[in-house]
């Protein structure tokens, strides 16, 4: 098998067919944003025929990583690749905390390489019915993007500024309240609601009823723990739950840092 390199976003072709050989499907905007922000790590098929594996490593400041992506090809399955590719990621992170959202299959390789369950993300999509706009929520200024960084730094822990000015760079829509702001992006046939922040379950409601106003496709939007209540909510307006919630898992400290309580979505599950 061939060394582990560094892939550009002209080998992103690549990556979407590794991607179909696994039954994934995830848009180019998306890609297109984790090559801009992180950066993919692949292995090159040893019969010559694309990609055997990649994985996704996003670097926040000096103290936090996200990991996601991690794709092996079919006929590469079981051979050790995946723990190959999640070391790799975890020498990328350096002495960071790394976290990452598992699937059923991936867990147990996390698990051998030292992550553990730190809480759970349910995936949402559909049409949504009801979007409004409350007078507690606005939509945001460039003059607001300072605070929605410092912000976002407090609840997460880290600085995430380059990977959100890229985000806010090419969003649809982005609404701030007080203690709180989500970002809403079109991706394909979604409305991708996140990063969201809030402090409270009623100030989220309001901000991802805003974040959704004027949709012209379906919304997505990746639920965390910090509001349990959103899931059924959000449930009754349209938007489906996925088959199976996912554990969110860390590596490198007990839980991740900031303050999570107050993280009601992610950029992307590949992002953190």
């Amino acid at each position: 098998m061939s060394d582990i390199r560094l892939l550009g976003p002209e080998d992103l072709p690549l990556c979407q067919r590794l991607e179909r050989d696994r039954g994934w499907s995830t848009d180019e905007a998306k890609w297109r944003l984790m090559f801009e922000v992180g950066e993919v790590h692949a292995v090159d098929a040893a019969d010559g025929d694309g990609l055997a594996g990649c994985v996704v490593v996003t670097c926040y400041g000096d103290r936090l990583a996200g990991v996601g992506m991690m794709l092996v090809a079919g006929r590469y399955g079981r051979q050790g690749l995946g723990t190959r590719l999640m070391g790799h990621a975890l020498q990328v992170a350096g002495g960071r905390v790394v976290e990452l959202t598992a699937t059923r299959f991936g867990r147990p390789v996390y698990e051998r390489l030292g992550f553990r369950p730190v809480g759970s993300l349910t995936i949402t999509m559909g049409p949504m019915q009801g979007t409004a706009c409350s007078p507690r929520v606005r939509v945001a200024s460039p003059e607001d993007h300072a605070a929605l960084l410092k912000l976002d730094a407090e609840v997460t822990g880290a600085d995430r500024s380059k990977a959100l000015t890229g985000l806010l760079a090419r969003a649809e829509r982005t609404v701030v309240t007080d203690g709180g702001f989500a970002v809403a992006w079109n991706a394909g046939p979604h409305r991708v609601i996140g990063p969201v922040v809030s402090p409270s379950e009623e100030a989220a409601r309001e901000l991802i009823l805003a974040a959704a106003h004027g949709a012209d496709r379906d919304v997505r939007i990746d639920l965390l723990d910090a509001y349990p209540g959103l899931r059924s909510w959000l449930a009754k307006l349209g938007p489906v739950q996925g088959p199976a919630v996912l554990p969110t898992m860390v590596h490198g400290a007990r839980r991740p840092p900031g303050d999570r309580g107050r993280y009601v979505a992610p950029i992307l599950i590949s992002m953190g």
